[in-house]
C-alpha cells in the first residue's frame, strides 16, 4: 500500500477531521457529479441498514456537508478515485448524524495531530505565491514595471493605461503612420491581463511574453506568444486574428482558447473553449471545435488533435493549479514558474510518477508541496529558492 493509500485509509477511519484533512475531502465533494455522489450515499445507507431518507433529506445532507466544509477549501487535493465510496461511508458512519432531517457534521481541530507537517517545518522560510507582476516594453525601447506603476496613462501614451492591475489599450482616433509594437513580459511568479486595441482580452501566465501592435492596421491581426496565455478574441470577420509561436500558428475567428507553448515543454497545446480555431504548422493544419485540443511537437513538427480538457486548461486563469495524471516533472515545472523557484532531483527518483490534484494558486509553497507529498508519494526539502525532490 502506498503512502497516499495509507493516509487516506487512516483519514476516513476518523470521526473528526483537521483543516488539512478537510481539504482532501472537500475536493471530492465539489468535483464528484451530484448523481454519482447521491448513488454512493444511498449505497452507504443500505450497507449500514440505515433507513433511506427521502430526496429532500438526501439533498440536505450533501448541501450541509458542503456548507460545513466550505471554510476549509483554501487548498484542494484529489485523492485516489477508487476511494470515493469510502468517503461517503466515512461521512455517514463517522461524522454525519441524521435525526429528523437535520445533519450534524463534526469538523473540530484536533489538538494532538502528530502527523509531520511540511508547512510547520518551513514556517520561518516559506515562499509566497506569485501575483500580478509584469514588465511592459514600449516601441521606443522604454520599459515600465507595471506592478510598481500607478493606475492611469502609461509613460504619457494616450491610448495605453493601467487599471485595476490590467493593461488596457484603446483604438487610436487616427491611424498610426507605421506599426508600433509593445511587448508584455511576465517573470516567474507573475501573471497579467491585457486588453488589446481591438477589444481582445489576453491573460498571460507566468514566465511568458506577448508581442502585439499598439493598433491593428491592415487586413490581419497578429500577435506573438512565448509561454502560456488565454485569449478571448474580439470578432472581426474582415480581420482574422493570428497567434504565432515557434513553428506554429493559430488562426482565429472570434473565439476563446488557451495556448501553452513554453520552450521547456516537449509539446505545445491549444485548447478551445468556444468558437473555432485552425492550428497550422509546416503545411499541416487541424481545425478545432469546442472541447478539442491540438498538440504540436516542436522537435518533430508533429501536429495532432484530440479531445481536450478545457476546464483544466484554463484553471490557472481562475486561480487554480490543476493536474490530471501529469508527470511529476511537468508539475514541478509549473510550480517553478509560479513560485519562482528552481527544482533539482536526487538519485532516489525512479520511474515515472504521475500526479492528479488541484490547489489554489494563493497557497504558500510549503502547503503546495505538502499536497504533493501526500498525493505523489515523494518528499521535498527546500533550501532558499531551490526544491530538492526525493523518494
Amino acid at each position: 500500500m502506498t503512502q497516499p493509500e495509507q493516509y487516506l485509509e487512516a483519514l476516513l477511519a476518523k470521526k473528526e477531521w483537521t483543516d488539512e484533512e478537510c481539504r482532501w475531502l472537500l475536493h471530492y465533494l465539489e468535483h464528484t457529479p451530484a448523481a454519482e455522489l447521491k448513488a454512493m450515499l444511498l449505497e452507504a445507507f443500505l450497507e449500514r441498514n440505515i433507513p433511506v431518507p427521502d430526496a429532500a433529506v438526501q439533498e440536505n445532507i450533501l448541501a450541509r456537508i458542503h456548507a460545513q466544509m466550505q471554510p476549509f477549501q483554501e487548498t484542494k487535493v484529489v485523492p485516489m478515485r477508487r476511494s470515493r465510496k469510502w468517503l461517503v461511508a466515512a461521512a455517514i458512519a463517522g461524522g454525519v448524524v441524521i435525526a429528523g432531517g437535520v445533519l450534524r457534521f463534526s469538523l473540530q481541530q484536533r489538538g494532538n495531530n502528530t502527523q509531520p507537517s511540511l508547512a510547520v517545518a518551513l514556517q520561518h522560510g516559506d515562499i509566497a505565491p506569485g501575483g500580478n507582476k509584469a514588465r511592459l516594453v514600449l516601441g521606443n525601447g522604454k520599459s515600465v514595471v507595471l506592478d510598481q506603476a500607478a493606475d492611469g496613462a502609461i509613460a504619457s501614451e494616450e491610448n495605453i493605461r493601467k487599471q485595476n492591475e490590467s493593461l488596457i489599450y484603446k483604438e487610436p482616433e487616427a491611424q498610426l503612420p507605421q506599426m508600433s509594437y509593445n511587448t508584455l513580459i511576465t517573470p516567474r511568479g507573475g501573471q497579467y491581463r491585457v486588453q488589446l486595441s481591438d477589444g481582445t482580452k489576453v491573460w498571460l501566465n507566468a514566465a511568458s511574453s506577448l508581442e502585439y501592435p499598439v493598433a491593428f492596421n491592415g487586413s490581419e491581426r497578429e500577435v506573438k506568444l512565448s509561454g502560456e496565455a488565454y485569449f478571448e478574441v474580439a470578432a472581426d470577420a474582415f480581420k482574422p486574428f493570428y497567434v504565432t509561436m515557434n513553428g506554429m500558428k493559430v488562426q482565429v475567428l472570434g473565439t476563446a482558447f488557451n495556448i501553452k507553448a513554453y520552450a521547456d515543454e516537449k509539446e505545445f497545446t491549444t485548447t478551445l473553449t468556444s468558437g473555432a480555431v485552425r492550428v497550422i504548422s509546416s503545411g499541416k493544419q487541424v481545425t478545432l471545435k469546442p472541447g478539442q485540443q491540438s498538440t504540436f511537437t516542436p522537435s518533430s513538427l508533429a501536429l495532432s488533435m484530440s479531445d481536450g480538457d478545457p476546464e483544466g486548461a484554463v484553471a490557472w486563469k481562475n486561480g487554480i493549479i490543476n493536474f490530471r495524471n501529469d508527470e511529476l516533472s511537468a508539475v514541478m515545472r509549473e510550480l517553478s514558474r509560479w513560485y519562482d523557484v528552481d527544482v533539482v532531483y536526487d538519485n532516489t527518483m525512479t520511474g515515472n510518477i504521475h500526479v492528479t490534484g488541484a490547489m489554489h494558486k494563493q497557497e504558500n509553497l510549503s502547503q503546495a508541496l505538502k499536497i504533493l507529498e501526500l498525493t505523489a508519494n515523494v518528499h521535498f526539502t527546500v533550501e532558499r529558492r531551490t526544491i530538492k525532490v526525493s523518494q
